[in-house]
């Protein structure tokens, strides 16, 4: 089955960049993008990684007096509503001293 390609922008540190970089050489890979997918693809065969899938189950907690949810869209409109009551104070603090501003410089002239 084909599946398309999608841009992704990915930021690694250093050391994971150097270490793809490798991996991609000693596969020979054509580009990181196509090592970083074999690395992904191979993860989620269980190549790498857990060896036994996980369940989620456990890992919510839903409440006794509402097992359904008929009530959890209310509740969470109830806790945006009040989330948006609190005071929300937006200050830009100014560059500490001695940073010089960001300007483009101009070409000389001659």
């Amino acid at each position: 089955m084909f599946m398309p390609k999608v841009a992704l922008s990915v930021t690694l540190e250093e050391g994971n960049l150097i270490w793809l970089k490798g991996r991609a050489a000693v596969t020979k890979r054509r580009s990181l993008s196509e090592a970083l997918d074999a690395l992904i693809s191979s993860a989620r065969a269980g190549g790498h990684g857990a060896t036994a899938s996980r369940s989620v189950v456990g890992t919510i907690d839903i409440a006794p007096g509402d097992p359904t949810l008929e009530h959890a869209g209310a509740y969470l409109q109830s806790v945006f509503a009040a989330s948006l009551q609190r005071p929300f104070i937006a200050r830009e603090t100014p560059p500490p001293s001695g940073a010089r501003s960001r300007r483009p410089r101009k070409p000389a002239r001659g």
